[in-house]
Formats: structure tokens, C-alpha cells, sequence
């Protein structure tokens, strides 16, 4: 068993009290790839760390982006891993929710009742599947060979009385995302991603600039802006597949809504397996300027449905 560096930033002992906020974990670590072999470890591994962010009370656990199965696959790997809402994954997840108490933000592979293949993530709660969301906004080439895109905006669901928006990865990058988020009550995003470096294009060549790192501006920003806490869910470490070689950024965090890191993944995270734990509590902070209010303020109009028909 490989050791699990924690990091926690928690004030106070007991966690956030029903409606004052949510205690978070998030996992970054190194985990084997496109096997169902990897399948099985990676969820030992959740257990692993579900039963150590119950010691420390968290209410939600988050994990990157195709947790259960590597990110770095090619369309045959996916189809040959996904799997249903109510496979082994989520079954398992459902299990450890009841046996440990704390709520789960699953990324896996979904092999859709209409046969597509989604980049999903599920949150489950006491046993019960809450939400399962398909990502909407594919990156690149790879993913649209991997995925069909989802057809429902991100979703907004409740734990401890406190509302939880849920992005994937690339998503991360679009502001009316998250205003639409916040319209609808989200007081905490949380965004499982595979955010690497360099990495291999679809059609086998190198890439000529490096991913950007999103945790640098964009998400400290969207925090600020639209006045929540945002969870960037990312692994460290390496992935190896036919497709080449992946090195991801580990930077891993929680940015609260005046736009600073709550608790952030540092050099010591980047080779080591971690959990991050910190409390989202809004009360905590201060507010963004004596009147102001991005979302209130807005003149410009945006329905709900962001999405076109497809």
C-alpha cells in the first residue's frame, strides 16, 4: 500500500455545521491506467482514502477526472472499460458512502443506456446516486474520438444542506459555467480534471505548447468573480499508453471566494499520493467589496439551457 501524504487546512475540529458549509477532501495521486486490472486497484484505492478522509470528518471526497480508469486512453479502451451508472463503480462508491459517511465525487468512464461513451462523473451520497453528470464541453480531438458530449448542464445538488456544482476538467475554463452554476444556488464547485503538460495529439503528434495551468488565473478568477469556493481535482505522476506518456501539473486545490487558495498542492504533492482537506465555510470570508455583486449586477441575459440541440 502506498503511503497518502495529507494536507489539511481545517480551523476548527468538528466539521461545518448543516447550511454553514462542507468539508472537502480531494485526492491527487499517481494511479495505474487503462486495464480493467487498474480498474480494481484504483477502487481499493478509494477505499483507501475514503476511510481516512472519514477520520478526518470530511463530507464530500473528490477525485480526478476518469478516476477509475486513467484519463490517457484510446477509443477502444474506453468502449472496452466503461461502464453502466450502475456497474462496479458506482456500486462500489454507493457501498463506502454508507460504510464511511462521506459523500463521493466519482469520475468514470459511462457506457450510456443509449450506447454512447461519456466522460462522467457521479456523485453519490449515503448509497445513493444524487447526480450523474456527462461532460459537455469535450477538449480536442482525443476526446471526441473517446466520448459522445453530454446534453445537460452541469448539475447543482445538496450535501449537508449546502449546494455543490459539479465541472469536468476543461470545463473549468468557461465563465458561464459557472454563472450559471451560481444562478442556481452553487456555493462550492468542484471540477475533477486530468490537467497534464505536454501530451500527445489525437492524430499521434506532440503538442508545440504545454497545457495551460488553469489553477494560475482562471480558477483563482471565477472564484473571485462569481464569489464561491472552486475544487480543482487533479492527479500527479505519470500515465503510460500506446497513445505515449502523460505528466500531470498535481495542482491540486481549493480557492475560496475572495479568489485565495484555501489549501493547495505544493512541490512535497507532486511525488507523493495525497489528500487535501480544507472547510468551505462562505462565512469565513469577507465580502468582495462594500456593494458590489458580480452576479446581481449582471445586465447581461443568459438562459438556463446553454446547450444546443444535437
Amino acid at each position: 500500500m502506498r503511503p497518502i501524504r495529507i494536507v489539511s487546512r481545517l480551523a476548527r475540529r468538528n466539521p461545518p455545521e448543516r447550511e454553514a458549509g462542507l468539508r472537502l477532501g480531494i485526492y491527487q495521486g499517481e494511479n495505474p491506467s487503462g486495464t480493467s486490472a487498474a480498474v480494481i486497484e484504483n477502487l481499493a484505492r478509494m477505499e483507501e482514502v475514503l476511510t481516512i478522509a472519514a477520520r478526518y470528518d470530511c463530507q464530500l471526497c473528490a477525485f480526478p477526472e476518469c478516476y477509475n480508469t486513467g484519463y490517457s486512453l484510446g477509443p477502444s479502451e474506453c468502449r472496452e472499460l466503461a461502464e453502466p451508472r450502475d456497474g462496479e463503480s458506482i456500486r462500489t462508491a454507493r457501498k463506502l458512502t454508507t460504510q464511511h459517511g462521506v459523500s463521493v465525487a466519482l469520475p468514470y468512464i459511462e457506457r450510456g443506456e443509449d450506447g454512447g461513451i461519456y466522460d462522467a462523473i457521479a456523485l453519490v451520497s449515503n448509497g445513493e446516486l444524487l447526480a450523474n453528470y456527462r461532460k459537455t464541453h469535450l477538449y480536442g480531438a482525443a476526446e471526441r474520438a473517446n466520448f459522445s458530449p453530454g446534453t445537460e448542464i452541469p448539475p447543482v445538488v445538496e450535501l449537508n444542506g449546502f449546494r455543490v456544482g459539479i465541472l469536468n476538467c476543461y470545463e473549468c475554463e468557461f465563465p458561464p459555467l459557472y454563472q450559471s452554476l451560481v444562478r442556481r444556488g452553487a456555493q462550492l464547485i468542484v471540477g475533477p480534471t486530468a490537467a497534464d503538460q505536454h501530451f500527445v495529439l489525437h492524430d499521434g503528434t506532440p503538442t508545440l505548447v504545454p497545457y495551460p495551468d488553469a489553477t494560475e488565473h482562471i480558477i483563482p478568477a471565477m472564484a473571485a468573480v462569481w464569489r464561491v469556493f472552486v475544487a480543482y481535482a487533479n492527479r500527479r505522476g505519470w500515465e503510460v499508453s500506446d497513445r505515449g506518456q502523460w505528466e500531470y501539473r498535481a495542482n491540486s486545490g481549493i480557492w475560496g471566494p475572495d479568489g485565495k487558495p484555501v489549501v493547495a498542492a505544493g512541490q512535497a504533492e507532486r511525488v507523493e499520493d495525497s489528500i487535501l482537506i480544507a472547510d468551505c465555510v462562505p462565512g469565513s470570508v469577507a465580502p468582495f467589496s462594500p456593494e458590489g455583486d458580480h452576479l446581481a449586477d449582471s445586465r447581461v441575459p443568459m438562459g438556463e439551457d446553454l446547450l444546443p440541440a444535437n
